[in-house]
């Protein structure tokens, strides 16, 4: 039995082009409500405490303030609310810093389409429940 309908999400990233990408995406699967965007950790945390989001998604190299710097202060306002950084570095200590920081995941960019929806889930256990396959539409 699934407690939520749906996963409420806030997107940040300073590239228009990343943006856009990962919201088409996250519009495709029926048990997210994108709830909002921003451009960096400020706008992040000004949304976050109105909109008070399930899930935020945030790129890690931001201007102003990193996706880092935005999930220690998002955990300390909104202890409840995950976050998954994605970031274009692959590499093992990248991944280690995040969730170091207080990140509950870490997407390479260049697996977005596939890692992204195994990432949410992950988290939201009971969208393995759900009627639709996450799988089908990678």
């Amino acid at each position: 039995m699934r407690l939520k309908k749906h996963i409420r999400v806030i997107v940040v990233d300073d590239s228009p082009l990343a943006l856009t990408a990962i919201c088409s995406f996250l519009k495709t699967q029926s048990e997210i409500e994108l709830v909002g965007t921003a451009n960096d950790g400020f706008e992040l945390l000004e949304m976050a405490e109105k909109l008070k989001p399930d899930l935020v998604i945030t790129d890690l190299h931001m201007p102003r303030m990193s996706g880092l710097e935005c999930t220690l202060l998002l955990h300390n306002i909104l202890p409840a609310t995950r976050v998954i950084v994605f970031t274009e570095l692959d590499s093992p200590l990248a991944g280690l810093v995040c969730l170091e920081a207080g990140a509950d995941g870490c997407v390479l960019k260049d697996h977005m389409s596939e890692k992204l929806f195994v990432a949410i889930q992950r988290l939201f256990p009971w969208l393995a429940e759900a009627p639709r396959s996450w799988r089908n539409t990678a």
